[in-house]
């Protein structure tokens, strides 16, 4: 068993752990990551990369606030990975239409049109007309959507590759496979992080773990209410530029491809650490495609898949240090938005764990706000 100093060590090498690690050693500080499996397979790779915008970063709301300034730190972000690996990641703005589903269409995009342009965001309500001129192709179900111009993706796979090569290139130093570890404490700090065949001591560690973050914060008597919720996939061959943007429809969607591949997404499945697809799963995603776009009918799939997100019960990530420990942080739960909301919350774990402070205010992500005789919401996702 090898026994190592590590600076500061991140439990988890998903897109925030990936993220954390390389800004941190952009200001010199020596960084290791720990992955129980693979870097960068579990909810990380299995989403569609949506980037909603946002501009509020003085938002009461807590996710308003986080999204604005991560929607902030993306431009910063892919500057860097394309300044330290010349590579691609897929990230493009692409617009957004988000369908009114409802009886009050006309209304209710007007509703969510004003929400957006609330928070500074570029907002056009689509009346029918409008919105089969944009569209063609939807089902005449549809009357009203709101299209947001400055919605951006990026090609989830391309994106966890290209951050892994910087990491590298920079200095991380990476540990796969290490299954479940375990952290020993004294004197309020954490003193040792112990896996199957190595013991590594750290000056800080980061729970960056997603849906595997809440047995390790229990021994601190945090109660993360994290839990793996399943989330599948469908992958379909379209053509490219087939569909001229991407479509929302309360949770599911249509996300567009350069190369001509369209994702259908997704379902939402408390069903424990299960990622298996299923037939009701995966038909119920081709139903939803299928009334939007009748033509997808006769589209052939290319792949189904399913990843385990992090969910919280509203929603929101744990973001912050764990009371009582001075030298143990979290940064896990993000539920449907962990790519999205990535490097703000990479950017907030460094400035935490260096300086001592957040860029912006984290009230409404407190690691603690679920633990007994503090959380006082409805056990329900957002």
């Amino acid at each position: 068993m090898s026994h190592t100093g590590s600076g500061i060590v991140l439990l988890g090498g998903g897109v925030v752990g990936l993220t954390t690690a390389l800004l941190l050693r952009q200001r010199g500080v020596e960084v290791t990551v720990v992955e129980r499996s693979l870097i960068g397979r579990e909810a990380s790779w299995a989403g569609a990369g949506m980037l909603p915008p946002g501009r509020a970063m003085a938002a009461e709301s807590a996710e308003v606030r986080l999204r604005s300034f991560s929607c902030l730190c993306w431009s910063e972000l892919n500057d860097l990975l394309q300044r330290l690996t010349g590579a691609d990641n897929g990230y493009r703005i692409c617009g957004s239409c988000v369908l009114a589903d409802a009886a009050d269409a006309a209304e209710e995009a007007e509703r969510e049109a004003a929400r957006w342009a609330s928070e500074g965001v570029l907002a056009e309500v689509l009346d029918g007309g409008s919105l089969r001129q944009r569209f063609p192709m939807f089902s005449a179900a549809y009357s009203a959507a709101v299209w947001l111009p400055e919605f951006a993706q990026v090609r989830n796979p391309w994106h966890l590759q290209i951050l892994r090569s910087a990491c590298e290139s920079a200095g991380v130093s990476i540990v796969e496979n290490a299954g479940d570890a375990s952290l020993e404490c004294g004197s309020g700090r954490i003193t040792a992080v112990r896996t199957a065949d190595r013991v590594l001591y750290p000056t800080a560690v980061c729970l960056t773990s997603g849906a595997w973050t809440g047995g390790l914060l229990e021994q601190f008597g945090v109660q993360s209410r994290i839990r793996p919720i399943r989330g599948q996939m469908v992958l379909m061959r379209v053509g490219a530029g087939w569909l001229p943007g991407v479509v929302e429809c309360g949770r599911r969607y249509l996300v567009p491809r350069q190369d001509g591949l369209l994702l259908a997404g997704s379902t939402e499945e408390d069903v424990g650490f299960c990622r298996e697809n299923t037939v009701a799963g995966v038909r119920g995603l081709l139903e939803f495609a299928c009334e939007l776009v009748p033509e997808l009918a006769v589209a052939p799939i290319v792949k189904t898949w399913a990843g385990l997100r992090p969910g919280t019960p509203d929603g929101l990530p744990l973001l912050g240090r764990v009371a009582g420990c001075e030298n143990l942080y979290v940064g896990a739960g993000h539920f449907r938005s962990g790519l999205q909301m990535s490097p703000g919350t990479a950017r907030i774990l460094c400035d935490l764990m260096l300086d001592g402070r957040s860029p912006i205010s984290l009230e409404g992500l407190q690691v603690e706000r679920f633990s007994a005789g503090v959380w006082k919401g409805a056990s329900c996702e957002r």
